[in-house]
């Protein structure tokens, strides 16, 4: 999962538009990084787009263009409002530029009172490298909590208020990489199936999914810290997958029985943190049955999308 830089700078083409386009493959090829460059706000979906692409990046990097039309405004409005934004967000990773020549004017005055000068693009790509390797950008930070390791483990005998059971049990880990945040009452739920007939249907179980190591199905993740959610299992005697979720229903009835290769769409929730979504590709194979220990051959893996 890799970081991502927000890219807030004017785009009147063509020379905003070309730099921009520079910083974004700088930013992606020299470091790795993900970046989003914010476009011209039209309404009110753009607002929701621009916001929605705030909560999930990183880090902030802002360029203050000069622009010499005296019938123009002196600075970008939209790159402003996006400042304003990201201040509102509490961004801690902060980058700002400015070029020589432009006022320092709108929000930029207020939060960011020595942004770095620069005369050109030459100098400006120079001075956004190096100020990103002096900060140490880089893939493993987020501001939002991140999803990783997908692991099975057992056969193992679990027991909870629906019963006991001896079974395998496919976990995900799940990252506070913040510095200055907890992660208060974290809740993972699968919210919808995809089925290998392609339908998607939403999981009927709504309850909140255990977490490992500790009795309960909520947790507080702190500030570099982890958990592991038991996102499913399988019965070491009888097919079918089955959840460790708070539902209280006796005996539990599994989400899946037929054999093939599913999609599993969860969701977190975590107070200060937006929601995160993750998908788990599932190739479900029936637990085979024989005089020898029983094998089960179902595979999961972490995807990015659907």
């Amino acid at each position: 999962m890799a970081g991502k830089v927000f890219i807030s700078c004017g785009q009147r083409p063509p020379r905003e538009k070309n730099i921009a386009e520079k910083v974004g493959k700088l930013i992606k090829d020299k470091f790795g990084l993900d970046y989003y460059l914010a476009f011209k706000i039209q309404g009110l979906e753009d607002i929701m787009k621009i916001t929605e692409e705030l909560c999930s990046c990183d880090y902030y990097l802002f360029i203050d263009f000069m622009r010499k039309d005296k019938n123009d405004l002196p600075c970008s409005l939209f790159t402003h409002q996006e400042l304003a934004l990201a201040h509102h967000l509490r961004f801690q990773e902060v980058i700002a530029f400015q070029e020589k020549g432009a006022p320092l004017e709108g929000f930029l005055r207020y939060i960011q009172a020595n942004p770095e000068k620069f005369k050109n693009e030459k100098e400006l790509l120079e001075k956004i490298e190096q100020a990103i390797r002096t900060r140490g950008w880089n893939s493993q930070y987020s501001r939002n909590l991140a999803i990783s390791e997908v692991t099975r483990i057992g056969p193992l005998s679990y027991g909870d208020h629906t019963g006991s059971y001896f079974e395998w049990v496919w976990d995900i880990k799940v990252e506070n990489r913040r510095l200055d945040i907890a992660a208060i009452n974290t809740s993972c739920l699968l919210d919808y199936i995809i089925f290998p007939n392609g339908e998607k249907e939403d999981c009927r179980d709504r309850s909140w999914l255990k977490w490992g190591g500790q009795i309960g199905y909520q947790r507080t993740i702190l500030p570099k810290d982890y958990g592991v959610v038991n996102i499913f299992a399988i019965h070491y005697n009888e097919n079918g997958i089955y959840l460790h979720s708070a539902k209280d229903v006796v005996p539990r009835v599994p989400i899946v029985t037929e054999e093939g290769d599913y999609k599993f769409c969860y969701k977190i929730f975590s107070e200060h943190f937006p929601l995160l979504s993750f998908v788990i590709q599932v190739n479900y194979r029936h637990t085979l049955m024989s005089s020898q220990p029983n094998i089960n051959q179902t595979v999961a893996q972490l995807l990015n999308k659907e």
